[in-house]
């Protein structure tokens, strides 16, 4: 569904006029509206990890470089796992371990460990490996990105679009009131069982990467 889509779906659910732009209208309820979606976008993106929103970063790392930066990660990023050069898995440990590790010395060499270590200039999630590389090599992030904000009418969504309309649709409501005489608890009450369906169905797509197991 696109941009223009999910705001006129929610207009017509708040008894409203249906706009042709997303962008320079008139109309302060069309543009609250316009807010709003992006706003529901991110907390469904956010309520889980989407199969939709998979991504893998191919990093080459910098000898004597421990900082990588994940490119266009907008800190929605979540790493799933790292793999380097010829399939060898990075092992995550705490930032203190890292810190740990650095403090200890040693010579620089393909990386055994990462962790998350904030956010580079362009405020993208950042990884710190150990040790530091002696060479270089290709990281493999594996993980999941959120979408950027909607900003053009024929942007699509990628996570599903009822969560985002109901949603969307509940936070009009509670600054309206109410909306077709129900109340915003009623309508977000609608909403999360729109994305508990969403996640469900999303979630039986990869069975094997939902399995918890004692280790």
């Amino acid at each position: 569904m696109t941009y223009l889509q999910l705001v006129n779906e929610v207009l017509k659910r708040l008894r409203e006029d249906t706009v042709t732009n997303v962008v320079s209208n008139d109309d302060v309820v069309a543009d609250m509206v316009v807010s709003l979606v992006n706003d529901a976008k991110r907390t469904v993106e956010d309520a889980h990890t989407w199969n939709v929103l998979n991504y893998e970063w191919s990093i080459p790392t910098v000898a004597s470089t421990r900082l990588y930066g994940l490119t266009d990660a907008n800190n929605y990023a979540k790493i799933g796992y790292i793999l380097t050069t010829q399939g060898q898995p990075l092992t995550e440990v705490p930032l203190s371990r890292i810190r740990y590790l650095k403090a200890q010395g040693g010579a620089n060499a393909k990386p055994t460990y990462y962790a998350v270590n904030g956010q580079d200039a362009n405020r993208d999630v950042r990884i710190e490996v150990y040790p530091a590389p002696d060479a270089v090599y290709t990281l493999d992030v594996y993980g999941f990105k959120a979408q950027e904000d909607l900003v053009n009418n024929d942007d699509v969504l990628l996570v599903p679009s009822k969560p985002v309309v109901y949603l969307a649709l509940a936070l009009a409501a509670r600054e309206r009131g109410e909306v077709g005489g129900q109340t915003a608890s009623e309508i977000f009450g609608m909403a999360k069982s729109y994305l508990t369906d969403a996640i469900a169905l999303d979630a039986s797509l990869t069975e094997l990467d939902n399995i918890w197991m004692t280790v």
